[in-house]
């Protein structure tokens, strides 16, 4: 029966959403043959979902199965939309007949504002489904999902301050028992607020006075999820996934160097710390120098924040005023003479506080009356008029969330159904000069073949070859 169903979202190619918007589409039921039905039921739901059981080592283990329930499994649940419509029929209504022959049933289901952005993981998820069920007498019922994404407003200029700051950390560690001079390595970055597409500089200085190399420098951006579980007893774990990583090195002993490398970020979820009591999503910064097997590696963690608006600098000034305060305040449309970035920023606030579809960021009739609001923030007017230099932002998946959200319910069949989340990815100007070259790799030289002595050839001349900078 699922084959025969076909859920669309209108004027929204991929099923993005973010709070405060309408969910509008059509349910498609094409029947080659009569079906005997109690009725056709629409579910639109959004929720949170942990649930992992413990091993013996008391490691979490992924549960593959929900239906068996393990001795040492934990839940948890949270419920942000629950929308029930019976497009024909009812629950426990009598059994009717359905002809063949194509039919089309309309919806819309408005999202609310605390909802969280959507999120897969290991041990849980943040998800967000569209279900029709076809509820069948004296049978399994026949159930279709498809799920679409909801993303939480992220705007880094509402947020606090210290994202336009630059951060750093150290760590310092010694050789096990012997007594040496320590491996110090310091990291840098020149903001802690992104998004994705950015580009995050990272700026790492290793100072080896040890008496042994340090083999590689280990650049990464790692997500970190974090599950709880109220059910049978309160309980937490967590995830680690790493999204990018990039190597460097090495530092001889007794030896300085420092290395400047960048890290695009990929799509990926906003950060969510507060909104979901079962699952919270955080970024950080790790920088590891592998060292040799008797010393600790140094470590330097840097948590970052990654939103859905960029950061914008302010033309003048040293504070920095959001798009629609900005407008409001000089009372004149946005200047043009803005950076990049800064104009970006500034459109897709506005854009945002004024409610516009993300599709191709037209505004559609259904949605004109839903603003998307802003947190601890009074409704401000924006100016009608923006400056638009720089496409909108693409909507790309998050390939390491990719989910099956095939219904798990004993009493239903339900087809196995993909699923990933999609997020958008800007193209912001980050920095004007690009990083420098990592170090060569050592290439393996090749036996050359012993020439003939009757044909002899003359090589051209190589050019010498600039060595790549290093800061």
């Amino acid at each position: 029966m699922s084959k025969n169903c076909m859920i669309t979202f209108d004027q929204n190619e991929h099923g993005t959403y973010f709070t405060g918007q309408v969910i509008t589409g059509k349910v498609i039921v094409n029947l080659t043959k009569a079906k005997k039905l109690r009725g056709i039921k629409l579910e639109i739901s959004g929720y949170a979902q942990a649930q992992w059981r413990l091993r013996r080592n008391g490691r979490a283990m992924a549960i593959q199965n929900s239906k068996k329930r393990s001795k040492h499994q934990y839940s948890g649940r949270e419920d942000y939309i629950a929308s029930t419509t019976y497009l024909m029929g009812s629950e426990q209504g009598s059994t009717f007949s359905m002809d063949a022959g194509t039919y089309t049933y309309t919806f819309a289901c408005p999202i609310p504002s605390h909802c969280p952005s959507s999120f897969e993981g290991a041990f849980g998820h943040i998800r967000y489904l569209a279900k029709v069920t076809f509820l069948k007498p004296g049978a399994s019922n026949r159930t279709h999902n498809v799920g679409f994404t909801v993303l939480k407003l992220l705007d880094l200029n509402q947020e606090s301050k210290m994202l336009r700051e630059p951060a750093s950390n150290e760590a310092v560690e010694y050789f096990c028992l012997m007594h040496t001079k320590p491996v110090e390595l310091k990291v840098t970055l020149q903001q802690q607020g992104y998004v994705p597409g950015q580009f995050l500089l990272v700026h790492a200085q290793v100072r080896n006075e040890s008496s042994s190399d340090c083999r590689k420098l280990l650049i990464m951006l790692h997500l970190r999820a974090t599950y709880t579980a109220d059910q049978p007893s309160l309980r937490t774990t967590s995830e680690k996934i790493m999204l990018v990583k990039r190597e460097c090195g090495p530092v001889a002993h007794h030896g300085q160097r420092t290395y400047t490398e960048s890290l695009r970020i990929p799509a990926t979820a906003p950060t969510c710390e507060h909104l979901s009591k079962v699952v919270r999503v955080s970024y950080e910064v790790r920088v590891v120098a592998v060292m040799n097997w008797l010393m600790a590696n140094p470590r330097v963690i840097i948590p970052i924040t990654i939103g859905n608006v960029p950061l914008a600098t302010a033309a003048s000034g040293p504070d920095f005023l959001p798009a629609n305060a900005y407008a409001a305040e000089i009372g004149s449309p946005l200047p043009s003479d803005l950076p990049c970035t800064s104009t970006r920023a500034m459109e897709l606030a506005q854009m945002s506080s004024s409610g516009v579809s993300n599709s191709g960021y037209e505004v559609s009739e259904d949605l004109e009356d839903f603003e998307l609001p802003e947190d601890g923030d009074d409704e401000q007017e924006a100016s009608d008029e923006f400056v638009s230099d720089l496409p909108p932002p693409t909507y790309e998946q998050a390939m390491f969330m990719t989910a099956d959200i095939a219904d798990t319910d004993a009493n239903t069949v339900s087809a196995s159904s993909r699923f990933t989340p999609r997020y958008p990815v800007f193209d912001v100007d980050t920095f004007q000069n690009p990083p420098p070259n990592p170090p060569q790799k050592k290439r393996r030289r090749r036996r050359r073949r012993p020439a003939d002595p009757g044909q002899s050839k003359q090589r051209p001349e190589k050019q010498p070859m600039e060595s790549p900078v290093q800061i």
